[in-house]
């Protein structure tokens, strides 16, 4: 059976945690800028937001499933377009805040925010893109041998 998307990104994302805590602790013990430090750590911020959403939009979709009983292909399809919705508000609210920014470091730290949203939003557009090919092909061989 074939993985939720967003199940899929979560796990992306949690790997980029990881490694983004790993740096944060390499760089604090070798004492780099503490501007870099600030940023791997407002990115892991960035990313736990966006790991916390996912896990709303699939607790949401497992107790819409039991109680509606929705096809998973469905569910998985309106919670991952709820989900990139959301990124591109957020996304969309970040780049006005950058417009008002007064000073280069806030504009700095927005700019990065916006690029790990707009990373994230990349990975999701890969998985889809995958889960259609495999969607498709999987239409092609039910429809071939009728199973």
């Amino acid at each position: 059976m074939q993985k939720h998307k967003l199940l899929e990104l979560n796990k992306i994302i949690e790997e980029r945690i990881g490694s983004l805590r790993e740096e944060v602790e390499i760089a604090t013990n070798v004492k780099l800028n503490p501007l870099y430090i600030i940023d791997r750590k407002d990115e892991i911020v960035s990313l736990q937001w966006v790991t916390r959403i996912i896990r709303w939009l699939l607790d949401r979709a497992v107790d819409g499933q039991q109680q509606l009983g929705v096809s998973k292909i469905r569910l998985e399809l309106e919670d991952t377009k709820k989900f990139e919705d959301m990124l591109h508000d957020k996304i969309q609210e970040l780049e006005i805040e950058l417009e008002d920014s007064n000073t280069a470091r806030e504009k700095e730290v927005l700019v990065n925010e916006i690029d790990t949203l707009k990373c994230v939003l990349g990975h999701l557009f890969n998985l889809k893109s995958d889960g259609d090919e495999t969607r498709a092909i999987e239409q092609k061989s039910i429809t071939i041998f009728g199973k």
